[in-house]
Order: C-alpha cells, then sequence, then structure tokens
C-alpha cells in the first residue's frame, strides 16, 4: 500500500516546513486528501486484504479499537497518524475532539451534523449545561473531506447510513490543551466520557449487579447514592440504570413490570440534589432517539432506513426536505415523505397481528392526509375543511381530531413538525 506512504511522507514534509503548527494542521491534511485522491484509487477492502497479508503492520495507535470497528493505522509518523476507520453500527452521537486534522470518505454515506453549544453554566471541569444549535447539516460521499479542528470549535455527529462505512483520517494524537472531549446529549448536557473513577465504575458495575438479581434493596440503594453523588457520577448511574431496567428486565418485554414509573424515581431524586429539568428532558430526548432506532432496525429498504436516519438526526421540516432533494432531485421532498411513511405503516412485523414498523396500528390514507395537511401547516377545523373539499363531510370530525393529535404525539415525526 506505498499510496499511505507516499501520503504520509508528503504530509510530513509540508507540514514540518509550517513548523507543525496545529492552527494550520486541519486545512493542510484536507488539502493533502484531496489532492491524493485516495478513494479514486484504492478501496476501503483493499486495506483490510492488505492488513491481512502484510508481515507486520505499522504501530497501531488503537490497538483495542476504542474508537471505530476497526480502526486500522496505515502509517505512524513522529506527530501524526493515517488511520483508516470501519464502521458497522450508525450512531447519533455529538461530541468534540482533542486532535486536529481531516477526513475522507472512503466507503459509504454519511448524514453530517454540525453544532454549536453556547455554555450557560459550568457544573464541575466535567460537566456543563447551555443551548445547542445545529449549524449544518449534510450529505457526506465517497471522496468528500471534512477538517477536524479540535475543541468546541467543531461539535459535530456523523451518522453512517450504509453498513459498513469507511474513513480516511490524517490526524494529530490526543492535545492536552483540548481537553476534556466533551459529548453533548440534546437539549442541553455536556459531559466529558473519558473521566474515569475506579470506585465509580466498581460501583456501577455494583448495582447493575443487584438490578440483574431483582434484590429487594437495589431501589434504596440506588438512590441514597443519587441523593449524594455529583451531576457526572449521576448521569452515569442514570445512563447505565436505565439500560438495565429497559433491556435487561424479562417482565418488562411484556409490558407487565413498573420500569418507567422505577426510572422516574431515580431522575427526581438526581434533579433533587442537582436541580429540576438537568435530567428528565436529557433521557426524553433520548427515549425519542431509541424509539426512532427501533423503526430503522425494522425496515431493510434503503429508502425507508434514509428516511428514518434524517428523523434521527436532522431537526426542521425545510432541513429534513433539503437533504431528500439532494438525493433524489427530481421528486417533491414532502412527497417522499408522505410515501415513505405509508410505506412504514404497510410494513408488518413478523409475529404480530397489527404492529407495523412505523409504530402507529391502523394508519391509513386518512392518517396519510391528515399529515400533509399538518405538514402544510394546516391544524383543527382547517384539516376538516381541506377534508370536506376532496372527500366530503368526514363521518366522524373528531376522528380527524383523534388522528391529529396522535400524529403530532408521535416521536417518529417530531423532527418534522418543527
Amino acid at each position: 500500500m506505498e499510496i499511505f506512504e507516499q501520503l504520509g511522507r508528503e504530509f510530513e514534509t509540508r507540514w514540518r516546513a509550517m513548523n507543525y503548527d496545529e492552527s494550520a494542521m486541519p486545512a493542510l491534511a484536507a488539502d493533502v486528501l484531496r489532492e491524493a485522491d485516495v478513494p479514486s484509487k484504492i478501496s476501503a477492502w483493499d486495506v483490510t486484504e492488505w492488513a491481512l497479508a502484510t508481515y507486520e503492520l505499522p504501530r497501531q495507535r488503537d490497538l483495542r479499537a476504542n474508537f471505530a470497528d476497526p480502526p486500522i493505522t496505515v502509517f505512524s509518523g513522529l506527530r501524526f497518524q493515517i488511520d483508516v476507520y470501519f464502521w458497522f453500527e450508525a450512531t447519533t452521537a455529538i461530541h468534540q475532539h482533542a486532535f486536529s486534522g481531516a477526513f475522507q470518505v472512503l466507503l459509504g454515506s454519511s448524514i453530517h451534523s454540525w453544532y454549536e453549544f453556547e455554555r450557560e453554566r459550568a457544573i464541575n471541569g466535567f460537566t456543563e449545561t447551555g443551548k445547542m444549535n445545529l449549524k449544518v447539516c449534510e450529505l457526506l460521499n465517497v471522496g468528500d473531506v471534512h477538517e477536524i479542528i479540535g475543541g468546541r470549535s467543531y461539535i459535530h455527529a456523523l451518522f453512517h447510513l450504509d453498513r459498513p462505512s469507511a474513513t480516511l483520517i490524517i490526524r494529530t494524537d490526543r492535545s492536552p490543551i483540548e481537553l476534556p472531549q466533551f459529548s453533548y446529549h440534546k437539549p442541553h448536557l455536556a459531559v466529558d466520557p473519558f473521566l474515569e473513577q475506579d470506585t465509580v465504575i466498581k460501583k456501577i458495575q455494583v448495582a447493575g449487579a443487584m438490578l440483574r438479581a431483582s434484590h429487594d434493596k437495589a431501589d434504596e440503594c440506588i438512590t441514597r447514592w443519587l441523593d449524594e453523588c455529583d451531576a457526572h457520577t449521576a448521569f452515569q448511574i442514570l445512563r447505565e440504570v436505565r439500560g438495565h431496567l429497559r433491556y435487561g428486565n424479562v417482565a418488562t418485554a411484556f409490558g407487565i413490570d413498573n420500569t418507567r414509573e422505577r426510572f422516574d424515581s431515580y431522575i427526581a431524586a438526581a434533579e433533587q440534589r442537582h436541580g429540576e429539568g438537568l435530567f428528565r428532558p436529557v433521557f426524553d430526548h433520548i427515549d425519542r432517539l431509541d424509539e426512532v432506532m427501533r423503526v430503522r432496525s425494522l425496515v431493510g429498504d434503503p429508502e425507508l432506513r434514509f428516511f428514518v436516519a434524517l428523523l434521527l438526526n436532522v431537526e426542521g421540516r425545510e432541513r429534513i426536505y433539503s437533504l431528500i432533494k439532494s438525493r433524489y432531485s427530481d421528486d417533491e421532498p414532502m412527497d417522499k415523505v408522505l410515501d415513505w411513511t405509508y410505506k412504514l405503516a404497510n410494513t408488518r412485523i413478523a409475529g404480530t397481528e397489527n404492529a407495523n414498523a412505523l409504530g402507529m396500528p391502523d394508519f391509513g390514507d386518512i392518517d396519510v392526509f391528515v399529515l400533509e395537511e399538518i405538514l402544510n401547516g394546516r391544524s383543527g377545523t382547517e384539516i376538516a375543511d381541506e377534508f370536506r373539499k376532496y372527500h366530503g363531510e368526514p363521518t366522524a370530525a373528531h376522528a380527524l381530531a383523534e388522528k391529529e393529535e396522535r400524529i403530532r404525539n408521535a416521536a417518529i415525526f417530531a423532527p418534522l413538525l418543527v
């Protein structure tokens, strides 16, 4: 794979001439990637074949594959590295980086979202609250290049549309001046996911064991811990406990336990100490993402998966329409949304009688009509008036109102209604 040796030496020569200026590094890395145009010369699978066939690999910077699945270092320089990252799972995680560089799409495509975070309160060095704003949302395809700027200037998320996807990256090692490397949780929470405390890690493991064992003092012990711990630890506890309650409880699968009430009591304990509204909106948003991810897991059609990916990552009807237009330039975005919604409603789930991929039983033609009117900015009596124009008097006027309410309250449609 001489192409990576050439790429690495070219970048090294040009960056050294800049005295290894890290502020200039992202733009230089992007230029070098564009000039080399690696995706036109080799495939991601050429990299895997080389990795298995070569006698000795370059020094691998992420040996345990903490980032990507797997990461492969294809060139190891003195102050930088060139990696190929494979991605098999899409993610909605919003994050910043403690390194600089640039990446190029080598395989697949992604939705790329770029955010601003306006800090309002620094709870401590590892936890902050503030306002999150989406600056840019775009589709990235093979060959596209993007700079990576360390720190708060580049808060972003990549949702990989294809399985697998792969990216080629030129990057520095971790820079201490860009720490902590926050992850961001809508609507307002920033936490450092890399803060590790032995005692906290072990206590979370013990709490998980008590929950899995259905120990009668589990709730009492966890609540007592939440009553006294800091905000960063409280978020860690809530996130882990939520996973155990939702996915580790057999009774939950049959809807016969009080999982939601138990988790609400944990949130109440944490907010009693740290302030009302700190955690609940965050986990409400996570619940919505989980519901939409559930829908995506049920469909294999690439267009439907693209549609659901938009609903997972993009907020705002016009932004969603713009991205649909960029991929399906000959179609009207609203027509695509209505068509995709109808297809989801008619995608049945094996082993059930009424359940569909949309998660809304009995979603039919009238529901699609109501959705279209909502997307056109109508509501209430306006929808009923439009119905009369084309279909005559509705057999039950209140039914339209019920359908409107159900659509407006559905998690999957929330991004389209703002």
